[in-house]
């Protein structure tokens, strides 16, 4: 019993640095991946705002001609929802704490002893 209980402390607190470094480590990517994800995404939205009035004024050359003039007043003030180009970002979710208390009294010490055989 000892002897499996020793093991499993150090796997535990071995662990414990090895998990938190491992969140921070994918917690910067996240950051890095939403940067580059909102330049891309502030790019994707002028683009299809351009490309929303480029077809306005493609409409006004295949428009009759007594329309033209009507159909060209309105693409300057055209307004474009992109809305549905909009990414949401999430923050990181809070990490759970490593515990490692159950592991704090190990064989061998006076505690533990008394917790395990004397009391």
């Amino acid at each position: 019993y000892e002897a499996t209980f020793c093991s499993y402390r150090t796997q535990l607190t071995e662990s414990c640095p090895m998990h938190d470094q491992c969140r921070t480590s994918a917690a910067a990517e996240q950051q890095q991946v939403q940067a580059k994800v909102k330049v891309a995404e502030a790019s994707r939205k002028v683009q299809y705002i351009a490309a929303t009035h480029i077809e306005c004024y493609l409409d006004v050359l295949t428009a009759r001609p007594e329309q033209q003039l009507a159909l060209l007043k309105t693409c300057p003030s055209l307004q474009v929802s992109t809305s549905q180009l909009s990414v949401t970002y999430h923050e990181v979710p809070q990490g759970a704490a490593c515990d490692v208390s159950s592991v704090a009294l190990r064989p061998c010490q006076e505690p533990w002893l008394q917790a395990r055989y004397k009391g």
